[in-house]
């Protein structure tokens, strides 16, 4: 049975708070999966429309482009964590250069690979992200392909590495630091990373920090949260969702932050169905 970190955008699912057997994991690695499976079984929202605007500067701070664009997620059986899928598709109209291309993510049940497909107009047809394809840019961002991907909870190890305090806006967060590793090597070698560490809260499931290693174990990327909102799904349960993150680039000192904004949830997104999540609407407006 698979079960999936959903994230937006991004990145990486909610938690509300941690069940009984969290607190009384014996191990480190056996703390580290209870925390991340219930991130995983955590309510979320069915549906959600919203635009997103990466900002990405140069190594000397400099903002060299500004991308646009409007993306739409829904979850199959939200209400069931065993059995939630998620689908999303991004269609980007600024700039002039960009307008047009899209992106679309669909998870698969079982043991089938997900598919993930990227709409650049120049080369006029779908491509399907495969193999080292997920450690590439995503859209000339700092952020990967596999980076905006849901991932299989099961395809890693977690190690549970202690309880911090992280200031955010001025106020102490306590938060989980744990480690995340993939099994097979060849996943390793695909995503780019060796292991990621994150910060998450406790009775959020916010990410409020995150680092990313490259294969030979050196930082790569760091990631921050920068804003979060909350939202009641349909059934009335509130679903932290992150609006802002800033993601840095330590080797090639260039960062990107990616901000989400007019979020619709639910029976405000209108239009969200199944139907538009195939490669066909990767060519086309599906709002």
């Amino acid at each position: 049975m698979r079960n999936r970190i959903k994230k937006l955008g991004v990145l990486f699912g909610v938690l509300l708070i941690l069940p009984l057997s969290v607190l009384i994991a014996e191990t480190p690695q056996e703390k580290g999966w209870q925390i991340m499976k219930a991130v995983d079984e955590m309510p979320t929202v069915e549906k959600m429309t919203s635009e997103a605007i990466f900002s990405i500067y140069d190594s000397q701070e400099k903002l060299i482009f500004t991308k646009k664009s409007r993306a739409a997620t829904l979850k199959i059986d939200y209400k069931d964590p065993e059995k939630r899928l998620s689908r999303s598709i991004s269609y980007f109209f600024s700039p002039a250069d960009d307008k047009g291309n899209g992106a679309l993510n669909i998870e698969h049940a079982g043991e089938e690979d997900d598919d993930q497909w990227i709409y650049l107009k120049g080369l006029r047809k779908p491509k399907r992200v495969i193999g080292s394809d997920k450690s590439s840019s995503f859209m000339g961002s700092d952020f990967s392909n596999g980076d905006v991907a849901a991932r299989d909870i099961e395809d890693s190890v977690y190690t549970w590495l202690g309880s911090e305090d992280i200031v955010f806006k001025g106020k102490k967060i306590p938060v989980e630091k744990i480690e995340a590793e993939f099994k097979d090597q060849k996943k390793k070698e695909d995503y780019g990373y060796s292991k990621n560490v994150i910060w998450i809260h406790a009775k959020t499931g916010l990410v409020f920090k995150g680092e990313m290693y490259d294969l030979n174990n050196q930082l790569s990327k760091t990631m921050n949260l920068l804003s979060f909102t909350v939202q009641k799904n349909r059934d009335g349960e509130s679903v932290f969702l992150t609006t802002g993150i800033e993601m840095k680039n330590v080797l090639k000192g260039t960062k990107t932050i990616m901000e989400s904004k007019n979020i619709r949830v639910e029976d405000q997104t209108g239009n969200v169905d199944p139907s538009i999540f195939n490669i066909s609407y990767l060519t086309r407006k599906w709002w």
